[in-house]
């Protein structure tokens, strides 16, 4: 009867988080329920949708090579294939079930239908390491209320992030499981499988391998391996769904190398682990075994070096404008550098500045600790904490520690001496509400502007005059970086350049339409016979003033942005060989179009 009612407690907790996630989850809708049409919420999303769409509903089909990016080449999509497929997969079932159906709606709401999934993981974590019920019920609220979470789960955020955030946490509970007991052979299989499957779902997810590892061998190192038989079957089952998820993907077949796709690479990552977790569980530790397998190490990284190079530089953010993206800025960084204190606090909460110290508490527990289920709780939380501090995007990596890894250390602090649980659940929940206060103020309830992005709503209304040209003389598009994934969603143009920046065809491309947009419009129309329109849009034409934002002069906006766009929306008439399509202008006292659709006519050869 106790284990029922602490069952039906616990379902409960989990329904009425679930609900209070959601509904800050339905925050976003005016982001992405505009003029009664659903429209992609988030710079990424626009792709999704335009790569779904076109596998549910389009001739096009599904693809992994798309020849209307980065063109005329073409580009692989750094995307791997199962969560665009599968997300078309259930917009195709869905509009079988009812051919009525708006497409896009449907997909909008996938990920708010979604967060209970999540928060069920992570209230499975929650009781792996066995928080009572009223520190318990505070992660839940915490979870619930996250802005990053919110984020992620956003009513129109079709983006994969959240996905990223399922695979972590499952991995972290089935990690849990697995160190807890690693003779049971379901735990090992269900754990290999979720390591070997998430690369399949983004191209990073194979990192989560490594507080597997890490557990492993710190356990070696103590004395305390893994049993072969149970390090067999974890490899064994890793290896397995790696191959499994690598034969849809077209890179694979294609015998690529590289983090960038999801190809050979991976399948020799998951090799490795799975010999490394072996080897591991095979010979007891000593400065011999040590050094061989520091050497074994040293050889299978070999061919991956150059891999490991750029993951550590996208990790680092220095690849070409990533340094100038948001979201692969550090947290940290920001926060004590950039002074945009509000900015993170408002997302992460105040419980961001616990982080360092968290890490540090870990740090040490990690080498304390011989009990298997507690290193790997130690690898898991710096893991994730770690990730989340080196980039503002991995949070999906370690919010769940910022919330769960603090309420255990205090869990275990009150078990030691012996604290009134209601009283540290009553003193928790006093200290994230006050966390908690930036973003309550500040970021939950926030009104969004169309898309996630102001500049987005402001011309949006120019994307159908580009829809209809294209769509009765298809041609290539060129704009900013920022406007290639919204060109290719709305529009059958073709686009030169967007904001895929990994791999070295971006920047090569990122490099040719910079070049472009440094010519003068008489010099872009003799050189770049590719470009068939523009979609030009003027940006810094406002800036904070003490009462709000004011009017930046012709000069300011003439310094950032692109000559080629200046010279096409700072004076009356267009140069010969262009035409206008459509424009907006801005309503004060300047009187200058902001945004424009431009044809570039030639003349029949």
């Amino acid at each position: 009867m106790n284990v029922s009612r602490n069952t039906f407690l616990l379902i409960i907790l989990w329904l009425t988080a679930s609900l209070i996630g959601s509904l800050m989850a339905m925050n976003y809708l005016s982001a992405s329920l505009v003029d009664g049409q659903y429209i992609p919420v988030g710079n990424d999303s626009f792709y999704h949708a335009r790569r779904i769409l076109d596998a549910a509903i389009s001739e096009r089909g599904f693809y992994q090579f798309d020849n209307m990016i980065h063109v005329p080449e073409g580009s692989w999509l750094t995307w791997p294939w199962a969560y665009d497929y599968l997300m078309a997969l259930a917009l195709r079932i869905a509009l079988w079930l009812d051919p009525q159906i708006e497409a896009m709606k449907f997909l909008a709401y996938i990920p708010v239908v979604w967060l209970p999934v999540n928060l069920g993981l992570f209230l499975l974590i929650a009781r792996e390491i066995r928080l009572g019920p009223g520190l318990t019920s505070i992660a839940m609220l915490a979870a619930a209320l996250a802005p990053a979470y919110q984020a992620l789960h956003a009513v129109g955020a079709i983006d994969h992030h959240f996905m990223e955030l399922t695979f972590t946490l499952a991995m972290v509970w089935l990690g849990l499981r697995f160190f807890a007991a690693p003779d049971k052979t379901r735990r090992a299989m269900l754990l290999g499988a979720t390591l070997g499957i998430a690369p399949a779902f983004h191209n990073s997810l194979f990192i989560l391998q490594i507080p597997v590892l890490m557990c492993a061998a710190l356990l070696w190192l103590h004395g305390k391996a893994l049993d072969s038989q149970a390090s067999k079957i974890l490899g064994i089952s890793l290896l397995t769904a790696c191959f499994v998820a690598l034969i849809p993907s077209e890179p694979f077949r294609d015998f690529q190398f590289g983090f960038h796709t999801l190809s050979w690479f991976h399948l020799y990552v998951a090799a490795c682990s799975a010999i490394t977790l072996f080897l591991l569980s095979r010979y007891t530790f000593s400065a011999r075994s040590a050094g061989i397998f520091l050497a074994f190490g040293v050889a299978l990284a070999v061919p991956i070096v150059l891999q490991i190079v750029r993951g550590a530089t996208f990790l680092a953010g220095d690849t070409i404008v990533l340094d100038s993206i948001a979201e692969v800025t550090s947290p940290l960084r920001m926060y004590l550098d950039d002074g945009n204190a509000s900015v993170v606090t408002r997302y992460y909460s105040w419980l961001i500045v616990l982080a360092p110290i968290v890490v540090g508490i870990f740090a040490v527990r990690l080498f304390r600790e011989r009990d298997a289920h507690e290193v790997f709780l130690a690898c898991a939380v710096i893991f994730g904490l770690s990730l989340m501090l080196t980039q503002f995007r991995f949070h999906p990596f370690g919010f769940w520690a910022l919330i769960l890894g603090p309420l255990y250390l205090v869990d275990k602090l009150a078990a030691r001496r012996n604290l009134s649980p209601a009283a540290v659940s009553v003193a928790c929940l006093a200290v994230l509400a006050l966390a908690y206060q930036p973003p309550l103020r500040n970021q939950l309830f926030k009104i969004f502007p169309p898309g996630l992005s102001k500049d987005y709503a402001a011309s949006r209304s120019l994307f159908p005059v580009l829809a209809e040209a294209c769509a009765e003389e298809p041609g290539v598009a060129l704009s900013y970086n920022n406007d290639g994934h919204a060109i290719r969603y709305h529009t059958d143009c073709s686009v030169i350049v967007n904001n895929f920046l990994l791999t070295q065809q971006h920047r090569d491309k990122y490099v040719e339409a910079a070049v472009l947009l440094r010519l003068t419009p008489e010099q872009f129309h003799n050189l770049a016979t590719n470009v068939d329109y523009l979609f030009v849009r003027l940006y810094k034409l406002f800036e904070p003033g003490p009462d709000g934002f004011v009017p930046t002069s012709i000069e300011e906006v003439k310094e950032n942005n692109a000559p080629l766009f200046q010279g096409l929306m700072l004076q009356d008439e267009l140069p010969p060989g262009f035409k206008l399509l459509g424009e907006l202008r801005v309503q004060d006292e300047r009187d200058i179009p902001f945004a424009r659709v431009i044809k570039v006519e030639r003349e029949a050869e």
